[in-house]
């Protein structure tokens, strides 16, 4: 029934939700292989990319939101803080301003590096990052078309769809390594030794 959510609905189960979304983009890649000049699949790949982007920013806010509530830091959340985690509601929703991806994606990694105490920082003054921009826009008009080169998808738009993945998992895989490394900092040297 439509407005009711299925008990299933609230879990984000983030590992399978991720996985499937990278292997969605490898997948895309390999086919893509196939015949790299295919608009089809060149599209295909740039909608991966995104989709797992943007899957992985909603997970790293639900990881924010699961800290500020164990350790009880709502306090010390600014607006500019709440607004950055409101756009994710389990249950119903709430009117929110829209944060553009690169707005959303720097915002998110620096609240993530506030609420767990890291020094991490988003390199977004790098060639990557502005890959990532280029990519972004490259995306928008794909998805919004208007007129037929809005869709087509250029070397120069795969180049940049590339780097935008490659930048973003050292970026995303760098601000969880070091969130691990903070949480292994208060263990007991044996315990950080099996861990390892």
């Amino acid at each position: 029934m439509p407005g009711i959510p299925r008990v299933a609905d609230g879990l984000i189960r983030t590992y399978e939700f991720l996985e499937a979304l990278s292997d969605d983009v490898l997948c895309a890649y390999a086919i893509l292989e196939l015949d790299r000049s295919s608009q089809f699949k060149r599209r295909c790949v740039a909608r991966a990319v995104f989709s797992y982007l943007e899957a992985v920013v909603e997970c790293i806010k639900v990881e924010i939101r699961s800290t500020v509530r164990r350790d009880n830091i709502a306090a010390s959340l600014t607006e500019k803080d709440e607004e950055t985690l409101e756009t994710l509601s389990l249950v119903g929703s709430r009117h929110t301003k829209y944060l553009p991806l690169d707005q959303n994606l720097k915002r998110t990694f620096k609240l993530a590096a506030k609420v767990w105490r890291l020094t991490y920082r988003l390199s977004s003054g790098s060639e990557a990052f502005r890959s990532f921009l280029a990519s972004k826009r490259a995306r928008n008009f794909l998805t919004h078309p208007r007129k037929f080169y809005d869709i087509e998808v250029t070397d120069l738009d795969m180049h940049n769809y590339s780097t935008t993945y490659v930048w973003f998992q050292r970026e995303f895989v760098g601000l969880f390594r070091a969130w691990m490394d903070s949480l292994m900092e208060g263990l007991p040297a044996e315990d950080v030794a099996a861990l390892k």
